[in-house]
Formats: C-alpha cells, sequence, structure tokens
C-alpha cells in the first residue's frame, strides 16, 4: 500500500463530517403541526386507524384515483373530498400551513405536495368551484358540437 493512501483515506471521512456539520448548522428548528390541525377533525372516527392513514394515504388516494378514472368505481370512504371535508377548516389556507391540516403535516414532513393545484383545498360546502376560462370555452365548444350531432369525444378530436 502506497503511503499517499492511508492519508487519503481519513481526509475522506472527516471532509464528509465536515460538511454534515456545515449542513446541519444551518437547519432551523422544524415545528410540529398544531395539535388543533391534527384534533380538528369534523368526523367520529376515521375510515382508517391513524397510522394507516399516515403511511398509506397516498397509496390509498392513488388507488382510488385509478379506480374512478378507469372504471367509474367511487368509493366515498376513501374519496380526496372526503377527506378535505373531515379534515380541513372552511377557514383554512393551503397558502398558509399553520391553518391547513394537510398543508402543516407535509409542510412537517418535508413532502412536495401538489394535490391543490386541481383539487379544492376548503371543504365542499365552503369553497366556490373552481372554473377556469379554458373551461368554460372547452364546455361551450363541446355543447355547441354536440348541438351540431356529433357525441362521441372521437368524433369532437377529429373536428
Amino acid at each position: 500500500m502506497r503511503p499517499g493512501f492511508a492519508q487519503f483515506g481519513l481526509v475522506l471521512p472527516a471532509l464528509l463530517l465536515a460538511g454534515l456539520a456545515l449542513t446541519l448548522t444551518g437547519c432551523g428548528k422544524v415545528e410540529a403541526p398544531a395539535p388543533h390541525l391534527v384534533l380538528e377533525a369534523r368526523g367520529d372516527q376515521c375510515v382508517e386507524p391513524t397510522d394507516v392513514i399516515r403511511r398509506n394515504h397516498m397509496e390509498i388516494l392513488m388507488h382510488e384515483r385509478d379506480e374512478a378514472k378507469l372504471y367509474g368505481r367511487r368509493n366515498p370512504d376513501h374519496s380526496f373530498v372526503g377527506c378535505v371535508d373531515c379534515h380541513v377548516s372552511p377557514t383554512a389556507s393551503r397558502d398558509d400551513p399553520a391553518t391547513h391540516f394537510c398543508m402543516a403535516c407535509h409542510q412537517f414532513n418535508a413532502v412536495r405536495m401538489d394535490c391543490f393545484q386541481c383539487h379544492t383545498d376548503r371543504p365542499s360546502d365552503a369553497a366556490p368551484p373552481k372554473r377556469s376560462a379554458g373551461l368554460e370555452a372547452s364546455i361551450e365548444r363541446h355543447l355547441a358540437l354536440q348541438a351540431d350531432g356529433i357525441e362521441t369525444v372521437q368524433e369532437i378530436s377529429t373536428r
């Protein structure tokens, strides 16, 4: 073994430890979600035990999404709307994680969440329906084509 190799073998771990120490010094204190957000649920009991939901809610929601989109089967017990209706306050804002059940937990666990780019972030009785100008135009076009006697998606897409 060459003499320089032994010195390199000690330097590399020292550099890695120094880098880790510098990285950790820049980390701020992470606050756990406020207890009132966790206890805010409006139902008597969640559809699954708490540990199952914490560990597997994304898989459950993805499975339900696939069932609904591919086969038209909806399970109201595991719907995204059902979760939001029960766990999110009508006054919550996704822009303020301190007030929003989902956002508080996802921020605490450093998980990026993009559900609310399409789905409403408030209970269905509190949130007005979201409609974009593009959606309105698409609906108007679809209705106009239907009035012309074109009814299938394939016929619409070929026009």
